[in-house]
């Protein structure tokens, strides 16, 4: 479902979010704990700025060092963490002058945004989910790659060994296609009949999704799913097979998914170019390197033993 597409997006952005999340507990930390450093107005007093109600419910206030403590409590360590491995990433990729090109960039924003559309409704999706500004997202996406690029840096992989897989994978070496599409999904396949006859007899597609599908994320957008690639593998091939059929604007179905049986409509269709041999190189040589090499999560702990991260206030120590 369209829900796996977004999912991919906040594997990759999930630690920003967090970053997010606790700015203000960041910022007041040092005030919440009787740090003077940081220059505060004369006539805004710390123990009135921290008591300072942010909400309130059946006659309970809640107040800014309240928040603040929670922040810290539940996120600090994360957010900690996440802001010395990006300064670990910085350092490494200067001292071996590893760089990400706008290209490579490109690419991988374009691939986080496969199945919304277009380019404004992803970044709308990654603002609303996640309070993240297009800003924050090409930051992610770059450090990522960063570490990426990181990490298979000692690994040797050889020409023979990417020759090799390609012509294990011929399909890559193919033009792909990639389809719009909306569903609606019944638990029973004489209800997605039932929507089929409704279909025909001239009832909105988009109203029908809302009232009859059981899939609450694409229901919401008129059973809208997304633009997925001919070879997704989060969606069963009997879907694909049913839509790849279709032309534009024409519906099918039943047809049954892990969750029930779906009524389809192909919104459009892009047959996309023979990839480009030199990029295919470069791609299956990251993806092996990457197969060869330690976990992400392994290689940023190495790069903060390198850097010598240390923490200096025990309340941030992860638990």
């Amino acid at each position: 479902m369209r829900k796996i597409q977004v999912l991919k997006a906040v594997i990759v952005l999930q630690t920003v979010c967090l970053i997010a999340l606790a700015a203000l507990a960041v910022v007041r930390w040092p005030q919440a704990h009787g740090d003077d450093s940081r220059d505060v107005p004369e006539d805004v007093g710390g123990d009135e700025q921290g008591s300072r109600p942010v909400a309130e419910i059946g006659g309970r206030t809640i107040t800014a060092d309240e928040l603040t403590d929670r922040l810290m409590r539940e996120h600090g360590p994360a957010v900690l963490r996440r802001m010395l491995v990006r300064e670990a990433i910085r350092l490494e990729a200067e001292a071996h002058g590893i760089t990400v090109s706008e290209r490579e960039l490109e690419e991988e924003l374009a691939r986080l945004m496969e199945g919304y559309g277009d380019e404004e409704s992803f970044y709308d999706a990654m603002r609303e989910q996640l309070g993240m500004s297009p800003e924050d997202v090409r930051a992610d996406a770059e450090e990522r790659l960063l570490l990426e690029k990181i990490a298979v840096r000692p690994i040797l992989i050889t020409d023979e060994e990417v020759e090799a897989y390609i012509r294990e994978h011929p399909e890559l070496l193919e033009p792909k296609a990639k389809y719009t599409f909306s569903w609606i999904v019944t638990e029973e396949r004489d209800e997605a009949e039932a929507v089929l006859d409704r279909l025909g007899a001239g009832e909105p597609f988009e109203d029908q999704a809302r009232m009859y599908s059981i899939d609450d994320y694409t229901a919401e957008y008129g059973g809208f799913y997304g633009t997925v690639e001919s070879d997704d593998p989060f969606l069963e091939a009997q879907v694909m097979e049913r839509i790849a059929s279709l032309e534009p604007g024409e519906i099918g179905g039943p047809v049954e998914t892990a969750d029930g049986w779906a009524v389809v409509r192909l919104e459009d269709r892009e047959i996309m170019e023979r990839p480009d041999g030199r990029r295919l190189r470069e791609k299956v040589r990251l993806q092996l390197g990457l197969a060869a090499a330690p976990s992400l999560h392994e290689v940023e702990e190495s790069l903060l033993d390198k850097y010598g991260a240390k923490i200096l206030d025990g309340k941030l120590a992860d638990r």
